[in-house]
């Protein structure tokens, strides 16, 4: 600006920019003011959502219990498992994005589990799967899923499950439906294999689950 010979012409030049390149200005000003008050709305509403769905789930968890506790009479334990079934759809449909609601699908596939009901539990496993919650939460939802399909007579199917996960940290586990899979198939040798993976994996955490080692000890037996 002190390039400028007089005050006026400084004056005339800054109306002229301003002219020029003033609505630009309040755009982006108004822009930023947008973002910055969206960011803030859906930051609340995540946080209200995330709020009703731990509400939801805990009542979820409550009719689960109810529903198993002794001595319980079959009314009662009939109508938990309603208000469970009904509380896991409704999570599911309002918050299908919170991690909450995979929780909800895993807790309804082992109801269907209990009850023998191996279709709607593959159907809610997969839901859980599909929803993508964190890593640990997906393996357990795949291991289930997994037996499910063994529950339905699906072993090659169960097998192509569990040979495509990278079960990291869960491998003993993954390992020991592996070999109940393979005994089923009469593969023996192959589920020896399987069943002393998942035992040095346990070995390599501070001991092994006996009844892998059962199973392990079986086949030996078997053999």
């Amino acid at each position: 600006m002190d390039t400028y010979r007089t005050e006026e012409e400084q004056i005339d030049a800054i109306k002229k920019w301003w002219q020029i390149n003033g609505s630009n200005i309040l755009i982006g000003i108004g822009l930023a003011i947008l973002i910055v008050v969206g960011w803030q709305f859906w930051q609340d509403q995540k946080r209200a959502t995330g709020e009703a769905a731990s509400v939801m789930y805990g009542e979820l968890l409550e009719a689960a219990e109810l529903a198993v506790q002794p001595n319980v009479d079959a009314e009662k334990a009939t109508a938990n498992i309603a208000t469970l079934i009904h509380l896991g759809g409704e999570l599911k449909a309002q918050h299908e994005t919170t991690e909450y609601a995979v929780f909800a699908a895993l807790m309804l596939a082992k109801q269907h589990v209990n009850t023998g009901d191996a279709d709607k539990a593959e159907t809610e496993l997969r839901w859980a799967i599909e929803h993508k919650a964190s890593e640990g939460v997906t393996l357990v939802a795949q291991l289930r899923l997994a037996r499910v399909l063994v529950m339905k007579g699906l072993l090659d199917e169960a097998l192509t499950l569990i040979n495509s996960v990278d079960a990291g940290a869960q491998a003993a586990a993954f390992d020991e439906v592996k070999g109940d899979i393979l005994v089923s198939l009469g593969q023996l040798d192959e589920a020896r294999a399987a069943y002393s993976k998942a035992l040095n994996a346990n070995d390599s955490r501070g001991g092994a689950k006996p009844i892998v080692k059962m199973k392990y000890d079986n086949l030996a037996v078997v053999k």
